[in-house]
């Protein structure tokens, strides 16, 4: 098993090799050849988790992603990684239309995910922090419009 395809890899367990199918594989000079439970340190939260055969199977012959790469986070970062950018992106396609309408309920969506967005990112642009106020002052106008 060439070791460049483990690369940080702590601990590889050849007793769970599964036979691979290079055809179906992206690469340019070394297929994978078999894969094998391998185990790494998490980039993000430093916890050790293992890269499976059966999950190195599905990257390399379903996704398509080319053979040298790996998974540098574990499954539970990697999942909130994928939330975050699901986040990002619904911020990004409303915030501009949002702040323009008068429709509080949209407002109030935008802000509980801007929330949401702060529960998975450490830093956010400050600019995303300007529209939170922003929409919070207008939700408040309308709260105190209502009881006016």
């Amino acid at each position: 098993m060439p070791r460049h395809l483990f690369w940080e890899c702590l601990h590889l367990d050849h007793a769970t090799a599964i036979r691979a199918n290079i055809s179906r594989q992206n690469y340019s000079v070394c297929p994978r050849y078999w894969y094998v439970d391998a185990v790494f340190k998490c980039s993000r939260c430093s916890e050790n988790f293992c890269f499976t055969a059966a999950e190195q199977k599905r990257w390399y012959e379903e996704l398509g992603f080319y053979v040298d790469s790996y998974a540098k986070n574990c499954q539970d970062c990697r999942r909130d990684e994928r939330k975050r950018k699901e986040l990002r992106q619904i911020y990004d396609h409303e915030i501009e239309v949002t702040l323009q309408s008068k429709d509080i309920e949209a407002k109030k969506r935008l802000a509980s995910l801007i929330d949401e967005m702060c529960s998975f990112e450490a830093v956010l642009p400050q600019k995303i922090h300007e529209n939170r106020r922003v929409l919070g002052r207008q939700i408040d106008r309308s709260k105190n419009q209502c009881d006016g």
